[in-house]
């Protein structure tokens, strides 16, 4: 493939502090719009950033196709693309937008590599904490420079009586949003997310058992998908078990656990 992951993982670093960090807390409001509704938010450093990381990504692999957020929102024909096979960089520039504009301190960027229909390698990270987890496909995951070792998990069952995680199922359907809630309140515990970044994290350091998202865009879950599958978790369609791999967006649950052990019992703990 020729690059360099580390290489990758120095210019998103630069770019966010260049492009995102000098506008944290800063923000007037005709610096920040709205997309599809009224929570999902764009920035001016969403879109700086994501020119920036056009640019740099395309003169390491400049066959490759460049899809970004913010570029494929204005252009939906973009994200299509995935389905046909070719060499493809998927770009969150700030993922977390919502928790950036409000304050919050849960953003990152997430930048994934894809050929031949699977992710290769994927970085995210975490903009206020300064830290990238990078994952090359069947070479395992680095977390902050130094190889990641996944923690032991049970062999069977879950880890605690109701296993945590994090949720984002607004844009599920009716049914699904009745079924999976109602089932979460009795057998798990959840806490809303709103940065997908942050959730993978949570999922590949173990400090939550599973996360459970609800529309699925590539730059969103190409590289998470990965870092879990590299450190012994799983991420796979909750109605047909089917596992994630890059694709055109879809409204869809889609379940992560950090273990695949444990991918069923959660499963079963949601549909029950």
């Amino acid at each position: 493939m020729n690059i360099d992951p580390n290489r990758v993982a120095t210019l998103i670093a630069e770019i966010a502090a260049a492009e995102i960090i000098p506008h944290f807390g800063s923000l007037s409001d005709d610096q920040v719009r709205t997309k599809s509704g009224p929570n999902d938010l764009v920035t001016e450093a969403d879109e700086a950033a994501e020119r920036a990381l056009e640019k740099a990504l395309m003169e390491i692999r400049p066959d490759a196709v460049f899809i970004g957020e913010e570029r494929a929102f204005k252009d939906p024909e973009l994200a299509e693309k995935l389905g046909s096979e070719g060499a493809f960089w998927i770009v969150d520039p700030l993922d977390g937008t919502r928790n950036f504009v409000h304050g919050k301190e849960e953003f990152g960027t997430i930048v994934a590599f894809v050929e031949g229909g699977r992710s290769r390698m994927g970085w995210i990270y975490a903009i206020p904490d300064e830290a990238c987890a990078i994952v090359v496909e069947g070479e395992g995951a680095t977390w902050c420079g130094s190889p990641f070792t996944s923690k032991p998990v049970p062999s069977t069952g879950v880890r605690s009586p109701k296993p945590a995680g994090l949720r984002s199922i607004g844009w599920l359907t009716e049914d699904w949003r009745e079924k999976i809630f109602t089932n979460m309140s009795t057998n798990l515990k959840t806490q809303v997310c709103h940065c997908s970044a942050y959730a993978y994290l949570a999922l590949m350091r173990g400090e939550v058992d599973f996360a459970i998202h609800s529309k699925i865009h590539a730059w969103d879950h190409a590289a998470g998908a990965l870092l879990i599958a590299e450190t012994g978790g799983k991420s796979a369609f909750l109605d047909d078990q089917t596992q994630y791999h890059p694709q055109p967006s879809v409204v869809r649950p889609l379940l992560a656990s950090s273990s695949k052990l444990q991918w069923m019992d959660i499963r079963a703990a949601l549909l029950d």
